[in-house]
């Protein structure tokens, strides 16, 4: 752990503060004293307007030998962040644990506040619908993965394995409300959410490659098996909470897996 001299924050500061700049917070592995020399130094630039250029991603550049990336917001954006439980599981440990280095009213301050006093409970509903909806949503990549299957063709089949853990693990995480403090720490709260030794977490470390497959049969095709697998499992920890319309085409989708012997 190598912590940020104080004079580079101070200059980082004083050569992005503008007219348009309401404030600045240091964010990431460096503001949870976790920062090493791999780590890049995350800034959160806070403007009145954010130009359209910048509005997707974040400008990296390399400073006095550190990567610097910097993700231009805005206080309302953060805030709609902290009520949308798809990004509130990033949001919301993110903005406890960021360090504020410019606050020109005190916005950041307050923003930080309500962050710190969120309580999951009020975004259960939404987290629920999401989940829900997410899972419904993956049904198009189960149905992928099954064509790129049966026609052996590998990218076809890796590609939306790629998709459909990611889109497994979310909607798992964003249901059970787990916030997720790094990236670095996504795949084990996955596990973590579903119970280290269930069969869902068996399944979705063998589907993203933790654990050996069986040696008889072509790589991609048991990846695309353990996604099918996951898929069923993540279906069996969430049918309490899916929405008719969502049960409807999650059911039939199980189906023709089952009738492809899936």
């Amino acid at each position: 752990m190598s912590p940020l001299p104080e004079s580079f924050l101070h200059s980082l500061v004083a050569w992005l503060d503008d007219e348009n700049t309401i404030g600045l917070a240091l964010a990431g592995s460096f503001a949870r004293g976790e920062g090493d020399p791999c780590s890049d130094v995350d800034l959160w630039h806070y403007l009145q307007q954010v130009p359209i250029a910048e509005e997707s991603f974040p400008r990296l550049l390399f400073r006095d030998g550190y990567l610097v990336s910097i993700t231009t917001t805005t206080l309302e954006k953060d805030y709609a962040s902290l009520q949308n439980p798809e990004r509130a599981i990033w949001a919301i440990p993110g903005l406890r644990q960021a360090r504020i280095l410019l606050d020109k009213d005190g916005a950041l301050a307050a923003l930080k506040e309500t962050a710190e006093k969120a309580t999951w409970s009020t975004l259960q509903a939404a987290a629920d619908g999401y989940a829900s909806r997410q899972l419904a949503g993956c049904a198009e990549e189960v149905h992928k993965i099954m064509g790129g299957l049966a026609q052996q063709d590998e990218s076809r089949t890796l590609y939306a394995v790629w998709g459909l853990t990611r889109g497994l693990a979310t909607a798992l995480l964003v249901q059970r409300g787990v916030l997720i403090s790094s990236e670095n720490t996504y795949i084990n709260s996955a596990q973590a959410a579903a119970g280290r030794t269930s069969a869902w977490a068996c399944q979705f470390r063998l589907a993203i490659g933790l654990d050996p497959l069986p040696a008889d049969e072509p790589i991609f095709f048991g990846y695309g098996l353990a996604s099918l697998r996951l898929y069923r499992e993540t279906f069996a920890l969430l049918r309490h909470i899916l929405l008719p319309e969502d049960i409807a085409v999650i059911g039939r989708t199980l189906e023709i897996m089952a009738e492809a012997g899936y």
